[in-house]
């Protein structure tokens, strides 16, 4: 049976008549019914709410898109995890790897924020202190300095080359635009945000690209290498 003859099928089975030839919907109809409406439901609202990366504001959802970039990004300041002014220009002269998060991310955050803790646990020595790492939220609301910095030592990280910034929206969104990200507020602590991961050369420019929810750090780790052998 087709998917438009399904319909008809089932008026015929629910429109049974009394003696009088009268209509009425059986006990059986009426449970059958209940339940194709739950389950729509259901899918509906699995649909509306459960993921927290609209696929519009992303270039490929799993495994991330690389792309060469040459796009020189303005300085700016916002505040780090201890409450303390941050500016873009103090690192000059680093690689900077950076990342668009939140806190109460279900899905993306925590697999970019894990990629890029792996990239600092694998630097050598020599290469630790040619290279930053920076978060930057896209849920001011809610990511104060101590919530950033309470979700940056749940995985781990060494906040000696990695700092988590936030600041008031107004300021974020400058920043945004300058990387290129959309950010569409669903919900408190639901953010709809463009998955992205650059990579920022010693002179301040956006070298390379990574969009999508899941990073390699192995990719990562050999663009960065390749620049620092590069210099």
């Amino acid at each position: 049976m087709g998917p438009l003859q399904r319909p008809v099928a089932i008026c015929l089975w629910i429109r049974q008549t009394t003696e009088h030839g009268e209509p009425v919907i059986s006990i059986g109809a009426i449970r059958f019914i209940r339940g194709k409406v739950m389950i729509i439901a259901l899918v509906f609202l699995s649909g509306s709410h459960a993921v927290a990366h609209h696929p519009s504001l992303n270039s490929k959802a799993g495994k991330a898109v690389r792309r060469e970039m040459n796009l020189s990004i303005p300085e700016f300041s916002l505040t780090d995890q201890s409450g303390m002014p941050f500016h873009f220009q103090k690192i000059r002269g680093k690689l900077v790897v950076l990342s668009f998060v939140y806190t109460t991310c279900p899905d993306a955050c925590p697999l970019i924020t894990s990629s890029l803790r792996r990239i600092q646990t694998e630097l050598r020595a020599s290469e630790t202190r040619l290279v930053y790492f920076l978060s930057i939220t896209t849920d001011p609301e809610i990511d104060s300095p101590q919530v950033l910095k309470s979700y940056g030592e749940r995985y781990g990280v060494d906040f000696s080359n990695w700092s988590f910034l936030t600041g008031e929206e107004k300021e974020l969104s400058s920043v945004w635009k300058a990387f290129g990200v959309k950010v569409e507020r669903k919900s408190r602590g639901l953010v709809d945000h463009t998955t992205l991961t650059v990579l920022v050369d010693e002179n301040g420019v956006m070298r390379f690209a990574y969009h999508g929810t899941s990073p390699d750090p192995k990719v990562i780790l050999q663009d960065l290498r390749a620049l620092l052998n590069s210099k």
